[in-house]
């Protein structure tokens, strides 16, 4: 499990530089076909999950996550994060050869950064 919590933390890392707000992440054990529930729960108890292949390649679940925790906390804290630099706009996740990037989803190509290297200033 250490690894989805690893790529779990580069997301929510990104996404804390927007909020002092954080969720509670907890993991199902796998199922029968191997995926693994992942749940997010803000302090007033709301649950927001999904679900991932922890065999798939590592930039297809970190490109999951970093698609689906942010619409959590979109629903928890009504904040689109993380933010493209200068604007109002939370990026967006994209896949860029085996790595996963959050880009401005406006203008494609101007501004990109590796998820879990969100800039912290």
């Amino acid at each position: 499990m250490s690894k989805l919590e690893e790529l779990v933390g580069k997301v929510v890392r990104d996404l804390s530089v927007g909020t002092r707000s954080k969720p509670a992440v907890t993991y199902s054990s796998p199922d029968a076909e191997g995926y693994v529930e992942i749940f997010l729960q803000d302090e007033t108890g709301m649950t927001v999950g999904f679900s991932v292949d922890p065999s798939a390649p590592e930039a297809e679940v970190l490109y999951e996550m970093a698609y689906r925790i942010p619409t959590a906390y979109v629903e928890f804290y009504a904040v689109g994060l993380p933010l493209v630099p200068g604007t109002e706009r939370p990026a967006a996740p994209r896949v860029r050869e085996e790595s996963v990037v959050w880009e401005d989803p406006n203008e494609s190509g101007s501004w990109s950064c590796p998820v879990g290297e969100y800039p912290s200033h």
